[in-house]
């Protein structure tokens, strides 16, 4: 009798250790996804001048020494916005200027 139960608790340690292990994939794929993903932008010449960070919606754009240059949001409407790096608002576009400006709510 020993002998099985002893076999039932490292068969249920295992499957303890294989729903952790399964949980973590998880979780880490997750966080993978919901980070940015970084695209270096390079000149003619091939010198780095900065980085796009793509979001999602969302894309923020960087020089070559790391500072914010500006951003763009994608409304979900056609329509694109774009802000500087004062994060004032500095244009937009679409597919229409009844769009891009929301003339028709």
């Amino acid at each position: 009798m020993t002998k099985r139960k002893a076999a039932i608790t490292a068969l249920e340690a295992l499957i303890a250790l294989a729903l952790a292990f399964a949980i973590v994939i998880t979780v880490q794929t997750i966080a993978a996804y919901a980070q940015s993903r970084e695209t270096p932008v390079y000149d003619k010449d091939g010198k780095y001048q900065g980085s796009v960070f793509d979001y999602g919606k969302t894309q923020t754009y960087t020089d070559r020494n790391g500072q914010f240059n500006g951003s763009a949001i994608n409304n979900g409407n056609g329509t694109t916005s774009f802000y500087n790096r004062n994060g004032n608002f500095s244009g937009s576009a679409g597919s229409s200027i009844d769009r891009a400006f929301n003339f028709k709510k």
